[in-house]
């Protein structure tokens, strides 16, 4: 069984190396041996500057190319009187052999102002690791008139040194852009994030998303470390924000947050204050902080209706999914995590689990900071912690509302609870079809304070597994292939094998998972083995008999 494989894709010839799109369209040049005061418009006749490139206005269909191989230092920017039109992009590449690279200095080294219809790539851009003040390509719309712009594309680039490796962004009083498309690009050794969207403060009451239809594919975000002085959220891989429907795929995040403190983020793969997100089929590992979290994905404060699934998480300092709802916002809700695989998260302590559901705190009568998540079919694998720490398999805690966990493997491997549960609420969270086995005696499940050492002694207490008035659930050993065996990763971000997380023949879960009424039970598992109603198996892999 091999799972997917993440990263940027090499050899991929760039639009600008082709035909012309237009008639009419002009192509200028840029070398370093060039002369600001020729055309631009052969290699022979090149610019050498980026201001002179940036000066020019340039039209639908036009191109602004950099010599392959050479160095330049500056900005390359185009503003509200360039571009325009998203069917004919202008198009910022390189030509010749390679890419060229950009010196990043005291401003964005691209910059996309006001403006759509753009097409970047073939780029390498370089700054001072943990020293840059700006973003690597910075794209930002502060028009007054409230419309989004459409139409940016970023492919094949390369961004170090930055404060964000990518960065799209909306003032306040402005809607940011439709139709942004990142995909098959390296983004590491930045201070802040690889990629960031961001708009301005979210009202759960009255909701309005800067972004629209954003897609991020084959983007690797690794080292990016985090600010040390920082007393906000830095650190992270990939993360959206003030996004409705969006899309991260064959992504990876690793290594990040290292010098993090503050006391919230970073995550490797997350979304706040947006809607309609899928995250899927991506890989988050070994992802840090010195403050907290530091997990690998993360659906927080404000995200409704949208999906974390296929995902593989491990090695994280926090957990491995993260699903967090603000109280006083009331904006997380119908989220789903589903066919994900969590192993050996939470390494940093004791507080999150490989999967942690956190609802804030309300008063009395009010709707809790998570609603109708379903959270199934999921395989969570949890060794000891760092220095002796024992941290659960699940922990959910705070305010829940209807939240249902169903069908999932919880897998303690070194005396960690099983469930960890503070402060549960009436209804809040339903338990059905999961299975719950740890290798110590030590392994339990903790609920609101009691503690349980058999799954029947919970279930007569709480009324949980109980499906139609029967009981669900088993403490029974799953009877994975090599659940201790670790991931095997190499070339950084591509996965060879996570087998030791299917079933075995025999296995106790071949079809002892309950039936997901009324919710939708997808198509196919973690290892692509495809779903039939006849037979559902806990966790995240379906035991391929045929």
């Amino acid at each position: 069984m091999i799972a997917a494989a993440f990263g940027a894709v090499a050899g991929v010839a760039f639009l600008a190396r082709g035909t012309s799109l237009l008639s009419d369209q002009r192509t200028y040049y840029v070398s370093a041996g060039g002369d600001d005061r020729s055309d631009g418009r052969s290699p022979a006749r090149a610019w050498r500057t980026l201001d002179r490139a940036s000066a020019q206005t340039v039209q639908p269909g036009d191109q602004i190319l950099l010599a392959g191989g050479e160095h330049f230092t500056g900005q390359l920017r185009l503003d509200s009187d360039d571009a325009g039109d998203p069917t004919h992009p202008v198009i910022l590449g390189s030509y010749g052999q390679g890419r060229a690279v950009v010196d990043m200095t005291d401003e964005p080294a691209v910059s996309v102002h006001n403006t759509s219809g753009v097409s970047i790539g073939d780029l390498t851009i370089v700054g001072t690791a943990g020293s840059s003040p700006v973003d690597g390509i910075t794209v930002y719309n502060d028009l007054p008139e409230r419309t989004r712009l459409v139409g940016v594309r970023i492919e094949r680039v390369e961004v170090s040194g930055g404060k964000n490796g990518i960065a799209v962004g909306s003032a306040a009083e402005s809607l940011g852009f439709d139709d942004v498309s990142v995909r098959d690009s390296s983004l590491h050794d930045n201070a802040i994030a690889g990629l960031a969207t961001y708009g301005p403060g979210f009202d759960a009451d009255e909701p309005v998303y800067a972004h629209s239809n954003v897609t991020i594919s084959g983007v690797s975000a690794y080292r990016n470390t985090g600010d040390p002085a920082a007393t906000v959220n830095t650190g992270n891989g990939i993360v959206v924000g003030s996004v409705e429907a969006g899309r991260i795929e064959r992504s990876a995040a690793y290594g990040n947050g290292a010098l993090s403190a503050a006391a919230e983020g970073p995550v490797g793969i997350w979304a706040y204050d947006s809607t309609g997100i899928v995250i899927e089929n991506n890989l988050s590992y070994g992802n840090r902080t010195n403050g907290a979290d530091g997990g690998g994905f993360g659906l927080d404060r404000n995200v409704s209706d949208s999906v974390l699934q296929y995902n593989l998480s491990y090695d994280n300092d926090g957990s491995g999914l993260l699903l967090y709802g603000a109280a006083e916002t009331r904006g997380h809700a119908r989220n789903t995590a589903r066919f994900n695989i969590s192993s050996n998260d939470s390494r940093r302590g004791d507080f999150h689990g490989g999967i942690s559901v956190l609802g804030g705190l309300s008063g009395p009568g009010q709707p809790g900071g998570i609603v109708g998540d379903q959270i199934y079919q999921n395989t969570v694998v949890m060794g000891a912690g760092a220095d002796g720490a024992a941290p659960p398999v699940l922990r959910i805690g705070d305010t829940l509302d209807e939240v249902t966990v169903r069908n999932n493997i919880f897998l303690s491997q070194d005396g960690g609870p099983l469930l960890l549960a503070v402060n549960s609420t009436d209804n809040g969270a339903t338990f059905e079809g999961n299975n719950y086995f740890g290798t110590s005696e030590d392994s339990r499940i903790i609920w609101a304070g009691a503690e349980f050492e058999s799954l029947s002694g919970w279930r007569y207490a709480t009324g949980q597994e109980i499906v139609s008035g029967e009981a669900a659930g088993s403490q029974a050993d799953p009877e994975l292939v090599d659940p201790s065996a670790p991931t095997t990763v190499t070339a950084a971000d591509q996965i060879t094998s996570v087998s030791g997380f299917a079933l075995r023949p025999g296995s106790p879960l071949i079809g002892a998972a309950v039936p997901l009424a009324g919710i939708d039970p997808g198509t196919r598992d973690y290892f692509v083995v495809r779903l039939t109603p006849d037979r559902v198996d806990t966790g995240a892999s379906r035991f391929a008999d045929d």
